[in-house]
């Protein structure tokens, strides 16, 4: 079978699950679909993050991710198929949706302006990825003025999607580690696509991705350590949801994972090709159990055994849409 249709038939068992799952567990359905949404979202987008990145700088890293960066975010009309379960679904899922809060607060948290900020969000991204990315080199003083609207733009959807569904919890940090999570799940997808092609300098790949993984831990341990320090109990109530149940399997594995690979970055046998592939993998993988623990720990009124059959279709059905959006129409 070749590889387009083991993404076809992924993607067609992962969408027919899904459909059914929604059928018969709506919010399990549009939960799963929000899990997926931030756990894949670091191929399409977290190229254009890298894209835009590596535009305003020079040597060996940009000339070997870059145009790896670009392929990843023509994918971008993926993600935006992928946020219309949990836009058109929020009523379900959200629990301030038809809530009667007033001012600001009650303009932001409606179900209209949630759905218009994340169209608008999707536009933006698809509009970066389409035009800003592709010239981004001859033209740095767009890339810089596309990073800095991508920054602000992702840190809103985090807390939009993801940071709201615990009305009591606050983080000034959320929208960017959900940023370091996509950047990092950029380098890692980056690298795998240049180690394909038979990469001239697999050490700079290692460097690369050592760097994002460490940027990615540094800001989970802040976020940790302001909370723990500050003594907060909405806020500590959200690491407990973290800590109870299965759910503290999937931190230890998330944290515990993520900070091995790190470690297995700093020796210089990591730079080895299927090893550094192996680990690319790995921080891949991690990146969508990440988007499962942002997302489902805490959510209430939901069936564990339905929200994991439709996270696993869920899965199936944006991984066969990516794969279909990147493999080449015709092998030979």
């Amino acid at each position: 079978m070749s590889a387009r249709k083991a993404a076809t038939a992924a993607g067609v068992l992962g969408l027919l699950g899904w459909l059914l799952c929604l059928v018969f567990a709506s919010r399990e359905a549009v939960a799963a679909s929000l899990a997926s949404l931030l756990g894949f979202a670091a191929v399409p987008l977290g190229g254009v993050c890298l894209g835009l990145s590596l535009a305003l700088v020079s040597g060996s890293a940009r000339d070997q991710l870059w145009p790896w960066a670009v392929v990843s975010g023509r994918s971008m009309p993926v993600l935006a198929l992928m946020a219309l379960p949990v836009l058109a679904g929020a009523g379900v899922l959200y629990e301030w949706v038809g809530g009667e809060a007033g001012g600001f607060r009650g303009l932001w948290l409606a179900w209209p302006s949630f759905a218009i900020r994340g169209v608008l969000y999707l536009a933006l991204w698809i509009a970066l990825a389409r035009w800003i990315l592709p010239t981004a080199i001859a033209r740095p003083a767009a890339s810089g003025i596309g990073l800095i609207a991508l920054v602000l733009s992702t840190s809103l959807a985090a807390i939009d999607w993801s940071m709201s569904l615990d009305p009591h919890f606050k983080s000034s940090l959320y929208g960017l580690i959900w940023f370091a999570r996509l950047l990092l799940g950029g380098v890692a997808f980056s690298c795998l696509l240049t180690l394909s092609a038979n990469a001239e300098r697999p050490g700079v790949l290692r460097g690369m991705l050592a760097a994002a993984v460490l940027a990615w831990l540094y800001l989970h341990f802040m976020q940790y350590l302001v909370i723990w320090y500050g003594n907060l109990p909405e806020e500590i109530r959200w690491y407990q949801h973290r800590g109870e149940g299965g759910w503290l399997w999937l931190t230890w594995l998330l944290g515990a994972g993520q900070t091995l690979v790190f470690l297995a970055l700093l020796w210089p046998i990591s730079q080895r090709p299927r090893l550094l592939a192996g680990l690319a993998t790995a921080t891949l993988l991690l990146g969508l159990a990440e988007g499962a623990w942002l997302s489902l720990p805490g959510l209430a009124h939901v069936q564990p055994s339905l929200l994991g059959v439709s996270l696993i279709f869920a899965w199936l059905a944006g991984g066969g849409l990516l794969a279909l959006a990147l493999l080449p129409r015709r092998t030979t």
